[in-house]
C-alpha cells in the first residue's frame, strides 16, 4: 500500500497551509503536491499528500471521502502509479533496437550534409 492520499474535487483556493490544517487530525503530513493549472498557475482542485505510514492515509481516505469542505465534496483515495511496474525483455530490446536505429540514420544524415557541404564551390 501507498501512504500517498489523492484528493480531487478541492476548492480551487485551498492552499498548502489550508490542506495541513485539514489533513493534521489524521496524522503527520510529509509533502505534499497540489496540481496547479501552467497557464494559470490557478489549482484545479487535486492534491497528492504523503502521510508518514499507510494507517494514517487509509484513516484519512475513511474520515475524507464524501465529506464536505469548502462547500464541496471531497474525494479522497489511495494514490496509484501511472509508471509501469513491469516490462518485458523482449519490449525493452525492441526499444533498445528502435534507438540504435534512429542514431544510425542521424549519423548517415548528418555525414551526408557534411559531404554535401564539402562538394559545394564557394
Amino acid at each position: 500500500m501507498n501512504p500517498t492520499v489523492y484528493l480531487s474535487n478541492l476548492s480551487y483556493k485551498r492552499d498548502r497551509n489550508g490542506l495541513i490544517r485539514l489533513m493534521a487530525g489524521y496524522g503527520k503530513v510529509k509533502h505534499i503536491h497540489i496540481i496547479m493549472e501552467p497557464t494559470t498557475g490557478q489549482s484545479r482542485g487535486m492534491a497528492f499528500i504523503e502521510m508518514s505510514s499507510v494507517a494514517e492515509a487509509k484513516k484519512a481516505i475513511e474520515g475524507l471521502n464524501g465529506l464536505q469542505v469548502d462547500g464541496r465534496l471531497l474525494k479522497a483515495n489511495y494514490a496509484t502509479s501511472t509508471k509501469p511496474t513491469f516490462v518485458s525483455k523482449a519490449l525493452e530490446a525492441k526499444k533498445l533496437e528502435k534507438d540504435v536505429q534512429y542514431k544510425e540514420v542521424q549519423l548517415m544524415k548528418k555525414a551526408r550534409n557534411l559531404e554535401r557541404r564539402n562538394r559545394r564551390p564557394f
